[in-house]
């Protein structure tokens, strides 16, 4: 049997025979075939387990970069690489990752001026501040 359909089967037999186990687990390693929505959720929403899975480019638009919702200096692409651009010089800075919020579901981005220690000339026309957070 494919281990693509057999994990969700697993995943439910464990949290049956080894339910301490299967909490103990913080994350799912697997390959693009396991890049699907409902994979994802299901591992998230049922077990709380973070699913560390390399992603299909499904980019059929021919875009690389695509502007976040709400923020005109900040783009991201389907590997969820995210950058801003300095509002005053153009200058692209990828943001860093300041990790993942449990309760809201988000993953939270830093101002890489903020953990670099470089110089945002734009910084008070910046939507961004100091983080931004992604659902």
């Amino acid at each position: 049997m494919a281990d693509i359909t057999e994990a969700p089967v697993l995943l439910a037999q464990m949290a049956k025979r080894h339910p301490l186990a299967l909490k103990a687990a913080w994350v799912l390693s697997g390959d693009k075939g396991y890049d699907s929505r409902p994979r994802v959720t299901e591992l998230w929403d049922d077990y709380r387990i973070k699913p560390v899975i390399d992603i299909r480019n499904m980019e059929k638009d021919g875009k690389i970069r695509h502007v976040l919702p709400g923020y005109a200096n900040v783009t991201y692409d389907y590997q969820g690489v995210v950058e801003c651009y300095d509002p005053a010089t153009g200058i692209k800075r990828t943001m860093a990752n300041g990790g993942f919020e449990q309760d809201q579901s988000t993953l939270k981005k830093v101002c890489p001026v903020d953990v670099s220690g470089n110089v945002c000339e734009g910084a008070k026309e910046c939507p961004v501040k100091h983080q931004l957070r992604i659902q």
